[in-house]
């Protein structure tokens, strides 16, 4: 019995001993903490033991992923405090700095006190030395935020699209009631509703909106945006908003009949033939650098036609050294506005008469002209010789 009560005693003894700091709930600001915030910390240590004195309190401050300490005192990490007598209380600070790609969830902090005891008795003093760890976890927000893409490359307009609107959470935190709402413009509208909600979406998540989407006919090709406003709540309960502009590239699509090849003459100079070959823009769209190319026989003549506005026309004029019948390819080569190549071809079947040669009447001429040239010179011999007789 007495083994026992002696056993008892000196439990109670240790316990009163070690009961003698008492370390409050970690105290901090901001309130809500979020990733790449500052965070300031107080701990209170209180010395409950109202008969002793404790002396060289150090505090010591072991924090986990994603606290990171700042300094702020002496010795990083660790602070002091001189004594406290019975009842007395004092605060230490410590600042922590969050890493910006923390996830939500709660942290841990380890904080150890390191004390000594003065117990006296019979005017003498009894060290006593302690320490004792407290585990803390403080809760991390993260802050949801998005990135919008399109993965479309352009619309054409007076027509109705649907585009694919890819929305991600790349932010650290999850967004709850998630809306989101499509403001367009006087060129683009937006059909079938422009609200749309999306509800939960987690960090790394994404989700795909397919979008009915209609450009005016009078638009001109280039690049318009619209806006993407995002409304959600926060993993912390407060609200969030966010607009994001989305890029719309309208490009007034070219088609493959859009140039049309026409055979606007033929003529036949003699020694050659004038082959004359149109072109016209049949299309909405302006097409660019124009270029013509005749072949004939495998060779090829070009000729550089320039831009052809909508409902426009051009004509070039090739000189060819070919008769009979003749099959004539011709190519056109052009762009649209984003320097993109189109080509289109056309074959002709014309047929040009060789002009023959008249030698014998070309003969004929030539004797004439001598006989003619023969009589002149005769009539003014014999005029001269007439002249001469009358003299004498």
């Amino acid at each position: 019995m007495f083994k026992k009560f002696l056993m008892i005693l000196i439990g109670f003894i240790v316990l009163s001993s070690i009961s003698a700091i008492q370390v409050d709930e970690i105290q901090y600001q901001p309130n809500i903490i979020h990733p790449g915030d500052d965070v300031d910390l107080w701990i209170k240590i209180n010395n409950d033991n109202y008969d002793n004195e404790v002396r060289n309190i150090v505090v010591e401050i072991s924090p986990h992923y994603p606290f990171e300490l700042r300094q702020v005192n002496p010795i990083k990490g660790k602070a002091t405090i001189s004594h406290l007598n019975p009842g007395e209380s004092d605060t230490v600070y410590f600042k922590l700095h969050v890493d910006e790609n923390a996830p939500s969830r709660d942290y841990r902090i380890d904080v150890k006190v390191s004390y000594d005891e003065v117990d006296k008795e019979d005017r003498e003093e009894i060290i006593h030395h302690y320490e004792l760890t407290k585990v803390y976890y403080l809760p991390v927000y993260g802050i949801a935020s998005f990135q919008l893409k399109i993965n479309d490359t352009s619309i054409n307009p007076g027509k109705t699209e649907t585009i694919k609107l890819d929305i991600k959470n790349v932010g650290t935190g999850n967004a709850k009631y998630l809306n989101l709402y499509l403001i367009g413009n006087d060129k683009i509208n937006i059909l079938g509703g422009s609200s749309i909600f999306i509800g939960y979406l987690k960090a790394g998540n994404q989700y795909i909106i397919p979008i009915k989407i209609y450009a005016v006919p009078e638009i001109e090709n280039g690049i318009y945006s619209i806006n993407a406003k995002l409304f959600w709540i926060g993993e912390d309960g407060n609200q969030y908003n966010l607009t994001i502009p989305l890029n719309i590239k309208v490009l007034k699509k070219i088609y493959e009949n859009q140039p049309y090849i026409y055979l606007d003459d033929v003529k036949n100079k003699g020694d050659y033939a004038e082959i004359t070959i149109g072109i016209a823009n049949r299309g909405t769209t302006k097409i660019r650098h124009c270029v013509m190319t005749l072949t004939v026989n495998g060779k090829n003549y070009t000729k550089y036609i320039g831009d052809l506005d909508e409902d426009d026309y051009d004509t070039s004029v090739f000189e060819i050294n070919d008769f009979g019948d003749i099959l004539i390819k011709v190519s056109i080569t052009y762009f649209d506005d984003y320097h993109n190549s189109y080509n289109t071809t056309k074959i002709f079947d014309i047929h040009v008469e060789k002009l023959e040669k008249q030698e014998s009447l070309n003969l004929i001429y030539i004797i004439c002209g001598v006989i003619a040239i023969i009589i002149l010179i005769l009539y003014f011999i014999r005029r001269k010789r007439r002249k001469e007789f009358e003299e004498i």
